[in-house]
């Protein structure tokens, strides 16, 4: 089993996370998921730079070796409206290319339940497009029960399936 951690990013992060970024945004748009943008939209630097001044942001690291990044907010209004503090939320989770299918997204999603669970909080969340049935298939595969449907926002012409997962450890 290959040593993986989890840190905070950084600025100095920037780079290579508008490359995992983006290459998660491919792989997306490839699987007819628009909800981060067209095929050529992407990410820039600045946008990820922005993202780290406004939540918290992680880099996994593989050998050492940056791979995948997330980020685990605790509170979202926009797509759950206003909640009790009983959730964390799981953001951008992205792979970068050529470490798909490895365990990444579990190994995120397992960091992100811990985080909820020593907060007393019961449920991992998360939102991704409904019409992506690939990747709603691949969040029930993790135990993610689908809680019901965000509205339609302003950027996008899809729906997001909203995603729970108890941390309790039943």
């Amino acid at each position: 089993m290959a040593l993986r951690s989890i840190r905070g990013a950084s600025a100095e992060d920037v780079p290579i996370l508008t490359q995992i970024r983006n290459d998660a945004h491919a792989k997306k748009v490839a699987h007819g998921d628009y909800a981060w943008g067209q095929e050529g939209d992407g990410f820039s630097e600045g946008w990820v730079l922005n993202s780290l001044s406004l939540r918290k942001v992680y880099v996994v690291e593989q050998e050492g070796l940056p791979v995948a990044t997330f980020s685990l907010d605790w509170d979202d209004e926009t797509h759950w409206g206003a909640q009790e503090p009983i959730a964390g939320y799981a953001h951008g989770l992205s792979v970068k290319n050529g470490f798909n299918g490895l365990g990444l997204g579990n190994f995120m999603i397992d960091w992100c339940a811990h985080q909820v669970r020593s907060l007393g909080r019961s449920f991992v969340r998360l939102d991704c497009d409904s019409r992506n049935t690939r990747l709603c298939a691949y969040y029930e595969s993790l135990g993610f029960i689908r809680a019901g449907f965000g509205p339609k926002l302003e950027h996008g012409d899809h729906v997001d399936s909203l995603y729970e997962k108890s941390v309790s450890g039943r």
